[in-house]
């Protein structure tokens, strides 16, 4: 039975490939949600996990012409108190810049902050080491596809980058962690000026499609229970709430037509949200699998996040994109989840 599933499961690619590389308007963006659990070696996430992910990305490449990867931030767990959690972070995401065919630098991605990433945890603007030595301003400047960062900070938490796939061109805007914990209070002044810098960017490049990123974007929708169990459909009557931050971004963005997508982690579970304002629609997608659980489920189960990641592929003659939620075991097994929060399809634009 497992034999006759990977050759099922290879059929399966390569139909999706030969679809990818004969259709010119198709491409994908791969989504790697918190890693925080992996680089700590808790509650049983190995780098084993994430290097697989890195694997699957760079063997698939070509094939499904990914054009980017997204980071959803918390890529380590505690902040800059432990370094050798970046380092191996570090080690593993750094793969994505090593030339291979067709992708001479690499393949172009971006890292949003998560709380768990800056030191005090949850504060913006504090970090000097980690994240700003391993994914910040010096690292990535000279990448044809990053834009840069807000005031030029070496930290690079609020960045953007710039890439183009199938006659569609995109910017990508990072914005940091900023909200309120049970210690510290939301930085206000900060916020302003980044929705200042970020409006400046969609102004500035107002022919391109936009993708908001922010760690702290979307709540899990009410009576999901996707936060720790695989495979269970949920369709659920409300639309699931922004987070505190996911909702300033949302009100400030949405006076933005080129606005249409806006990805985030933080929260465990799945979810998904449509916006109408002014006749543009944007989409907001929560994917994080940190409290997942393997069988029987019960509290000492936890899998770290079990290695699951996604891939969003846009077909964009037929202004759609289909998400895909999977564990990859090598570049060519995986294991799909199939239930209605974790694959499924929406209107691009």
């Amino acid at each position: 039975m497992k034999k006759l599933f990977f050759a099922t499961l290879s059929v399966f690619f390569f139909l999706i490939r030969a679809f990818a590389q004969e259709s010119p308007g198709v491409f994908t963006i791969a989504v790697l949600p918190d890693t925080q659990y992996y680089t700590a070696l808790k509650h049983n996430g190995t780098m084993d996990m994430f290097q697989r992910q890195i694997d699957w990305i760079i063997g698939n490449a070509k094939s499904n012409n990914i054009a980017y990867v997204v980071h959803l931030g918390d890529v380590v767990d505690h902040g800059e108190d432990k370094m050798k959690e970046w380092e191996r972070a570090a080690s593993v995401m750094h793969q994505l810049e090593k030339p291979i065919e067709g992708y001479p630098e690499g393949i172009p991605y971006g890292v949003a902050v998560g709380n768990h990433d800056t030191s005090p945890m949850g504060t913006p603007g504090a970090m000097k080491d980690g994240y700003p030595r391993y994914f910040g301003l010096n690292h990535f400047k000279g990448k044809s596809y990053y834009g840069g960062a807000f005031k030029d900070q070496q930290t690079s938490e609020n960045h953007y980058s710039l890439f183009s796939a199938s006659g569609q061109d995109f910017i990508v805007v990072f914005i940091g962690y900023n909200e309120k914990t049970t210690k510290l209070e939301k930085n206000e002044d900060l916020e302003d000026e980044v929705f200042k810098w970020t409006g400046k960017l969609l102004k500035k490049y107002k022919d391109r499609k936009a993708i908001i990123v922010s760690h702290s974007l979307l709540r899990r929708t009410e009576g999901s229970e996707s936060a720790t169990l695989p495979n269970v459909d949920y369709v659920g009557k409300e639309k699931p709430n922004f987070m505190p931050q996911g909702k300033s971004i949302y009100n400030f963005v949405k006076d933005y037509n080129n606005v249409f997508l806006m990805l985030g982690g933080h929260i465990s579970g799945e979810s998904f949200r449509v916006d109408l304002y002014k006749g543009n629609k944007i989409k907001s997608v929560l994917s994080d699998y940190q409290s997942r659980r393997d069988a029987p489920y019960g509290d000492s189960d936890r899998n770290g996040g079990g290695g699951l990641m996604r891939t969003m592929t846009f077909d964009i003659p037929n202004n759609k994109v289909h998400v895909k939620t999977f564990v990859p075991k090598s570049a060519t097994e995986v294991i799909y989840e199939t239930d209605n929060d974790s694959e499924f399809t929406f209107d691009m634009f």
